[in-house]
């Protein structure tokens, strides 16, 4: 187990797995919206494929974990979670991990993220270009913003409108009606309003700014019966090889399997080792 606090003074755990103590690169997940560092079965397979190489596992926590979770801050608890959280502030959570990986001298850092956690990856190097960082690993990395309006169908502007009219009232904090969602209506409306930087990230109908912005190399994942995404996810992949302006850029169709990899997580662990292995 390791602690560590991040710049914003919250406390976070992690897991980390080594298999040899010379070990030099490691990667760092990044969960998505209501998982956990401790419960993601494609972590835990990660963490046990990985045994049997030279490459090291950081299952870090963020403050999306769970719908809602208690942060300890300052001796006092803050509860955040998914339905709470602000987006934006996860370039605190995987600057601090980053920041244990660098402390415990590792010289070739991944970041893998998982769902949101692909937008948070991506959001992150977009940001800072952190050089510390040598590539990034994106599981399954949804249009949020589509799904979202496939989901809710002709109701879609209705949540928007409700929401957005909770903000205006100083009830941004509170959860939306549950046919809309089970998060406050600022965090709904952050990757349901267009505009948003998480809802802009990856909507594979737009520029893609940020994730163009992204040097580093890329790893993209998909599984072929991706069952939120809105459009073909061959389509998706190559919309992300066509906006990338990564210097290598990697793009993985796993078939028969879904949002979470079910029945291929050994292999998509293998996938993901074999390419980081390569990365300099």
């Amino acid at each position: 187990m390791v602690k560590y606090t991040t710049k914003d003074g919250l406390l976070m755990h992690g897991i980390l797995s080594k298999s040899r103590e010379d070990n030099q690169t490691v990667i760092i997940t990044i969960f998505g919206m209501t998982s956990s560092f401790f419960s993601s079965s494609w972590i835990n397979e990660l963490i046990k494929t990985a045994q049997r190489t030279s490459i090291d596992v950081l299952s870090a926590n963020n403050r999306g974990a769970g719908s809602v979770f208690p942060f300890k801050s300052d001796e006092h608890s803050r509860f955040i979670g998914t339905a709470r959280e602000r987006f934006e502030d996860c370039i605190y959570d995987i600057s601090a991990a980053i920041d244990v990986a660098e402390k415990l001298k590792y010289k070739r850092i991944i970041l893998a993220g998982h769902s949101t956690g692909c937008q948070k990856a991506t959001y992150y190097m977009s940001k800072t270009h952190d050089k510390r960082v040598n590539g990034i690993i994106l599981l399954a990395p949804v249009d949020d913003y589509n799904s979202t309006r496939n989901e809710l169908g002709n109701r879609f502007n209705e949540a928007v409108k409700i929401a957005k009219a909770m903000v205006e009232h100083g009830k941004g904090e509170r959860q939306t009606p549950e046919w809309i969602s089970y998060y406050t209506a600022r965090r709904f409306l952050s990757y349901a309003e267009k505009s948003n930087t998480e809802a802009k990230i990856f909507n594979y109908e737009s520029k893609m700014e940020e994730f163009a912005s992204v040097r580093c190399p890329i790893l993209a994942v998909f599984g072929s019966k991706e069952e939120h995404a809105p459009k073909n996810v061959n389509q998706m992949l190559s919309t992300l090889e066509k906006r990338t302006k990564s210097r290598s850029f990697k793009k993985v169709l796993m078939k028969g399997t879904g949002h979470q990899f079910i029945g291929k997580r050994k292999a998509l662990a293998k996938t993901m080792l074999e390419w980081a292995s390569k990365i300099k």
